[in-house]
């Protein structure tokens, strides 16, 4: 082994804030910055706030949103969390997000 890397996700509230309101009227927004700038951590965030009132769920390749294992990222909130079995099978998950009231976790 010549390095090992160790990302750990944290919750960070009020990252949103500013941006809260259009979220919660429903308009799409597109998140850009260069790496190490918060945008997965808003992400985290915006669906924490929407699920407390919508259903949201997360499909997540690369378990970077959502976190690895068993148990959710806890700043999802109750968002329901998909992970993707392998990246040629994402499209299957979407559809099966899409498709049934409470996807598997």
């Amino acid at each position: 082994m010549v390095g090992l890397t160790c990302r750990v996700g944290r919750a960070v509230y009020g990252t949103i804030d500013i941006i809260e309101d259009i979220i919660a009227e429903g308009h799409s927004i597109l998140l850009l910055g260069r790496p190490g700038v918060g945008k997965t951590t808003m992400l985290r965030e915006m669906a924490r706030v929407l699920a407390e009132k919508r259903r949201v769920v997360i499909v997540d390749t690369s378990n970077e949103i959502g976190g690895d294992g068993d148990i959710p990222h806890p700043a999802v909130g109750r968002a329901c969390r998909m992970q993707v079995p392998r990246p040629s099978h994402q499209h299957e998950t979407m559809i099966e997000a899409v498709e049934k009231p409470q996807p598997r976790k």
